[in-house]
This record gives C-alpha cells, structure tokens and sequence, in this order.
C-alpha cells in the first residue's frame, strides 16, 4: 500500500507540475490523518522531487488538548529531522474582533502564517492536505449556499502557483489506509464531529445518505464535475482578465476605477467576474464577497442614479460617478478647510497636498498675456480686484483657499449670470464625494477661481489691463482636481 500510495502522489505532483527543482516546501500539518499522510507522502519523495522540506503549525488555541496537538507536530517533524515551525493565533478574538465566523477567521489567520512563514524561510510552496472528499463536501457546501462556478468547481490542485494540493486524488479511506501501513498513528479532532459546523453534517449527513440512497459513487462524480467547471472556470477567466484590462481606467493599491460604458458592453457572466477580479486585485481575496454584493454593485450601474456609493466587506467600497464606477478602500474626508493666500509667494494647502504661486506682473506695453484656461492656471485684473477688495493705504489682497459652502454662487468665465457652485459642479459632472474637496480661491464672499475648472468672469484681464495677479495650482495628489 505505501508504494503505490507514494507513486500516485508522485505521479499527480508531476502531472499538475506542483513542485520544481531546489523548491522548499512548507508543510501545513495540524496532526490529522490528511495532513500526516501528506507529510510522510512527500518525505518520501523528497529525493525524486529534489526539494526541501520545511513543517508548519499554527495552534488556533480553541480546543484544550490544541498544545498537544502542538507537541505531537514538532515530536513527527524531530523523527523525520526536519525543520519545523509552531506559532498560536487566538482565533476566537479575532473571529469576535472581524465580526467573522469561526471558520472564516480560521482560514485567514493561517493562510497569513504560511505567507509569514514563506518570507522567513524562503519557500515558495505550500503543501496543504486537502483530498477528494474534501472536494465533494465543498461542493455540496457551496451548492448549498448559492454559489457560482467558482465555488462548484471546488478545490484546485493548484492555486496561485503557490499553494499545492498532492492529495487531491485520494479518498479518506485511502489516506488512511496508507498511514495504518507505515504504522503513523494520528490525532483526532473533536471538531471534526461536531455537526454544529455545515461542514461535518454535510460529512457526516448528508454524504452518507446520498451514497446509500441515489449514488455510491458521490464523491467520484462530484470531483469529476469539479474538474470540468475549474477547466471552463479558467477559461472565462481569462477572457475575463482581457475585459477587465479593457474596461480599467486606473489600477492602484488605493483603487480601480473602470469605464462604465465599456463595462456594460460585457455578458454578465463577464461583467460578474470583472466585479471579483477587482476586489481581489484590492484585497488579494474574494472570499467575503457574496452573490448578493455583486447584483448590488450591478443594479447601481444600471441604474438612474449617476451618483452612488454601496459599502462592502473588508474596508472597502464601490461607488459610481457618472460613466466611471470604481472600488476603493474607506478613507475618512477631508472636511471643511480654509487657508490664507498670500499676495505674492507660495502656499501650502495641507489638506489638499497642494501648492499655489501667486505672482503680480505688469502687462507688457501694447501686449495682452497669454490667457490661461483657468484649469490649474488663472490670472485676473489686480485693479479689479484692488479697487474691490484691498483696505485703505493697503496693497495687500485679502484672497483664501477653501472647499464650497452652503449658498456660493459665482460667475463663470464667459457667462452672462451667476451659478450656484453646487449647480456648476453638477453640470461638470463632478463625483459627488469630490466636490467638498474641490478648492475654491475666494476673496471674502466672492469667488474668483474654481480650481481645476475655470475663473470668474468679472475679473478677467481686459485690454486696458496694466497689472495682473497669476497664479498656478500643483499637487501631489492623484486625485486632485
């Protein structure tokens, strides 16, 4: 029984190409029969694969006996002279402190441990000892709940080059079978007979009774129809990734936006699986986002409102603007801000990560400057503005920067009358959620500039004009106006 057992798993390792030449290999064992088998399985092989090995543990410290479990993970790693590593989570405060479930803050707090662990000893795979019928009872789990292709189809031998999976071929009764004939004796986890978890009555329940009543071969058939969705799964996939790509408008850390227009142009099949590739460029994951978020994203594009922001899981956000939709993680605004200009000199805008110059210059005899277009560049008559708003035996300009208050109105450049600022950014087809950060150059009441947009046509330079204040408007912000 060991022989063939080792030659199965040799023979699945090289067909799915899980582990190449001088690789090392962490091995996830929690001291269960999967995990031990996958540990003396790949022991085994560690010649013919040319590859090192290197165990790993993490206690989740949720049952009493979980230290010994511990102990009997380091005292198997000893025996075979490997290194191994043990850490301990407590999972439940992070369960209570994430508002998660059990399970799901489990799979979390591990798959962070295997990513701090590859970057301490260098290894680029993780073994994990996931087998046929954990397939077949993931499948019926994620049925059971309503999921797409990506959950039918299962668990993968293969996920991100990294984490790999030699057991994926074998039963439970096989694995087993394989540890009685080396004489490996496992522990036993009460929680795996605890049919609280959906995962143990599916085991436990409903399997069994699928395998008496209707086919004895359940767990076959549902692996071979795993196989068939992960194959088309990848497929759509790929053409999903080459729709993304066309869609993307910007792709950072902080967000994705995408062209609405080019969005709705894709079979929802698509535009579904563009919504999960965005949050898992964002967040390296798609296991909080749920059937339900995606219709709620989708009917926010269709819909009539041109504005609108739907929160999702784990700090993040998907709002649309007008014809660009987007994700992006929570950030706190900027709220009300006010800053004094100087006549002549620079300006530092702290809230906005942004710089203004503001120069006076003399009109050249019988020349007009060249006019800005008022964007990030502006300039307006200085007697203008002297006459109007500079005190007595003054030359000084009394001019601000601030965001839009309640009631502003201005004139804009070329316009007969006046506009509300709300009105005027509306019109411009400003986000919403941008418009409080737009800066607004004012002097007391009257506003002059829009930055980002154009300036006030009162005081614009005319042909008699012999001063004019210039100013100009940087940032190191992105998302600057």
């Amino acid at each position: 029984m060991k022989a063939d057992f080792v030659r199965q798993m040799h023979r699945s390792i090289l067909q799915h190409k899980m582990i190449h030449d001088g690789e090392t290999v962490l091995v996830a064992v929690s001291g269960g029969a999967d995990s031990l088998a996958l540990l003396y399985g790949l022991h085994a092989l560690r010649q013919q694969l040319r590859c090192h090995l290197h165990v790993a543990h993490l206690n989740h410290l949720l049952r009493p006996d979980a230290d010994t479990d511990a102990a009997f993970v380091r005292q198997h790693a000893e025996h075979l002279n490997l290194p191994c590593t043990i850490q301990q989570v407590d999972v439940f405060r992070l369960a209570k402190q994430w508002k998660r479930s059990l399970e799901t803050a489990g799979r979390r707090v591990r798959y962070q441990f295997y990513d701090s662990i590859c970057s301490e000893t260098d290894a680029t795979k993780v073994a994990l000892g996931h087998h046929q019928d954990d397939i077949a009872e993931t499948i019926l789990m994620n049925l059971i709940r309503g999921s797409g292709t990506d959950g039918l189809k299962g668990i993968i031998p293969v996920r991100d080059m990294k984490f790999i999976r030699p057991l994926i071929e074998f039963t439970r009764q096989q694995i087993e079978a394989f540890l009685t004939s080396i004489d490996v004796v496992p522990r036993h986890d009460s929680t795996n007979t605890d049919t609280r978890y959906l995962r143990n009555r599916i085991r436990h329940e409903l399997i069994p009774r699928l395998e008496s009543d209707y086919n004895p071969n359940i767990k076959a058939a549902l692996s071979r129809t795993a196989n068939i969705l992960g194959v088309e799964s990848e497929y759509l996939d790929t053409i999903a990734h080459k729709a993304f790509e066309t869609c993307q408008i910007q792709v950072s850390q902080e967000n994705i936006i995408l062209d609405r227009e080019k969005f709705r142009q894709n079979h929802i099949a698509l535009q579904r699986r563009i919504l999960r590739q965005s949050v898992s460029k964002m967040l390296g994951t798609v296991s909080d986002l749920y059937f339900a978020h995606c219709e709620a994203i989708l009917n926010l594009i269709e819909g009539n409102a041109p504005n609108a922001v739907l929160p999702l899981p784990n700090g993040l956000r998907f709002r649309r603007a007008y014809q660009r939709i987007s994700f992006e993680r929570k950030t706190t605004q900027i709220g009300n801000f006010s800053y004094p200009i100087t006549t002549v000199g620079k300006t530092f805008v702290t809230a906005l990560n942004a710089e203004i110059n503001t120069e006076l210059r003399d009109v050249t005899s019988g020349r007009t400057p060249t006019l800005p277009d008022g964007k990030f560049e502006a300039i307006f008559d200085y007697q203008k503005l002297k006459k109007i708003f500079s005190e007595p035996c003054s030359d000084t300009i009394p001019l601000t920067v601030r965001n839009r208050r309640q009631g502003d109105r201005f004139q804009p450049y070329g316009m007969q009358g006046t506009k509300k600022i709300k009105d005027f950014l509306i019109d411009a087809k400003v986000p919403r959620h941008e418009r409080d950060n737009i800066p607004l150059l004012v002097c007391g009441d009257v506003i002059l500039w829009v930055v980002g947009y154009t300036t006030s046509e009162p005081f614009k330079i005319e042909p008699h004009t012999q001063h004019y204040l210039y100013l100009s408007y940087a940032s190191s912000d992105e998302t600057a106006p």
